[in-house]
């Protein structure tokens, strides 16, 4: 059952029911249908040959007319005058036809009585055994009292012996037809299921962790491309897959580290320090700071994986950017005054902003806590909030370490992501979770906002993202499609 449900099968089955289709059209139309078009083709023949004759009639060569149309149609032509009783015969014409014994009294009231002064008739010559096709008409001006009747025969000639020619000819052609694309059918059902089974084959072995199968198609355009698609796909998971286990190792490190800690401190202060105010006092601190480093990477990830997943809440508002930030930057106060790091801030007075205020904090937050990890010989970061001349909000972080190696751009946005040399340009902070830019990137783009990074090796990175200018006039429809979506 499923040989006829492959795809090979299905392609032959089609074929041939395409086939079988055009030889049942060519065999209604050009054998059953025959006698019919034949009979078609006569009346229209011998309607010509009626309308020159008719449209001839009162030239001087008429005779010549007539005889000519005689000859080149083998047609049998009589007049017949009403007035004399008399009858004009071309003699020896139309191959031996004549109707001479017809009335002609019963055809003349026939005419009469046709609204177009036109009648066919069909007889048989049994002599000849043969079919005979009749016009007869008018001649003159007036069909009341016309000059003469005229009468013009030519043969249906038997289609028997044509249409058991035509018969066999038909079932040459069916047979050699029907394995010509017999072959034909196969070649171009193998040439397209093969690539697809060969791809069917490397998809089922992803789930097994092998994203090395080779589907490649060169048959046709879409194949090709469907198969690079695959090949895509597959680099892509296996990257995933790495970044999977990269994250659990990360995750595991980072939730033993300060368990470690925690337990460490515990039994420190069960064994030594319990009696001594100053050491329990300091390793309590040390285990309380491990406590929030837990509770923040913890935090971190359940965030994580609700943006991603499209179900954290967003309360969208309208609040002026600059207090928050303001309030933000505040936070660092503590690094200012024991590492000696320098924040400045440049912001206007009030610029307003429509978004969730906890979300967009929590990304100004983790931006400049970056931009902090990895500042330069300086210890300076410099954060401004403007507005633009496109009708944006902007948001910058700068600082001046040792920035960020072009191919490495399009993956720090990634969880845990670390370039392969090892150098300082991506790494993860030593009391930071390692996803904060992964939260980042989905608060923005479930804002719908704009973002990127701009860096140059040795000089420090710039990070930054837009959001529209509540306070802007409406924008043209025109203008607005021309802008850029979001932009890395």
């Amino acid at each position: 059952m499923g040989f006829f449900r492959s795809i090979k099968f299905q392609i032959w089955l089609r074929f041939e029911m395409v086939v079988a289709a055009i030889l049942a059209f060519i065999y209604i139309f050009l054998i059953l249908l025959f006698p019919m078009f034949y009979e078609w083709m006569k009346v229209e023949e011998i309607g010509r040959a009626l309308v020159t004759i008719q449209s001839s009639w009162y030239d001087d060569d008429i005779k010549d007319v007539i005889e000519i149309t005689s000859l080149s149609n083998k047609m049998h032509i009589e007049i017949y005058f009403p007035q004399t009783g008399g009858t004009y015969v071309l003699p020896n014409m139309g191959g031996g036809l004549s109707i001479q014994n017809i009335p002609k009294s019963g055809y003349q009231q026939e005419v009469q009585d046709s609204p177009s002064g036109i009648i066919y008739r069909r007889f048989r010559d049994e002599r000849e055994n043969n079919s005979i096709l009749m016009v007869c008409s008018y001649l003159g001006n007036s069909r009341e009292r016309p000059d003469g009747y005229i009468f013009i025969c030519t043969y249906l000639q038997p289609l028997g012996s044509t249409l058991t020619i035509f018969h066999r000819q038909f079932a040459f052609v069916t047979v050699i037809t029907v394995i010509l694309t017999t072959l034909i059918s196969l070649v171009f059902a193998y040439r397209t299921s093969e690539p697809i089974i060969r791809m069917s084959k490397a998809a089922k072995t992803l789930p097994q962790g092998k994203f090395d199968g080779s589907t490649g198609s060169d048959s046709f355009e879409e194949l090709k491309q469907l198969s690079e698609t695959l090949e895509q796909a597959a680099k892509e998971i296996a990257r995933s897959d790495d970044l999977r286990r990269e994250l659990t190792a990360n995750i595991s490190h980072d939730l033993r580290t300060p368990l470690t800690m925690i337990k460490a401190y515990a039994e420190m202060i069960r064994d030594l320090s319990g009696d001594d105010p100053v050491k329990r006092e300091r390793h309590l601190k040390i285990i309380i700071d491990e406590t929030d480093r837990l509770s923040s990477l913890v935090n971190d990830i359940l965030d994580l994986s609700k943006l991603q997943a499209g179900v954290a809440e967003m309360n969208i508002e309208k609040f002026n950017f600059a207090d928050r930030l303001n309030g933000v930057v505040s936070r660092f106060d503590i690094l200012r005054e024991n590492d000696g790091v320098n924040i400045e801030l440049n912001a206007g007075a009030s610029i307003l902003i429509e978004a969730d205020p906890v979300k967009l904090e929590q990304v100004v937050y983790n931006l400049i806590n970056n931009a902090v990890t990895y500042t330069g010989d300086d210890n300076t970061v410099i954060i401004r909030l403007y507005r633009t001349t496109d009708r944006t909000v902007r948001f910058e972080v700068t600082d001046h370490g040792d920035g960020i190696a072009p191919e490495a751009l399009p993956y720090i946005w990634d969880r845990y992501y670390k370039v392969s040399d090892r150098s300082k340009t991506h790494k993860r902070a030593k009391m930071g979770s390692g996803i904060g830019l992964s939260i980042v990137k989905s608060i923005l783009e479930a804002h719908d906002f704009r973002y990127g990074v701009s860096s140059e090796v040795g000089k420090g990175s710039t990070f930054w993202f837009e959001a529209p200018d509540p306070l802007a006039p409406p924008e043209e429809p025109a203008a607005k499609a021309g802008r850029t979506h979001k932009q890395r």
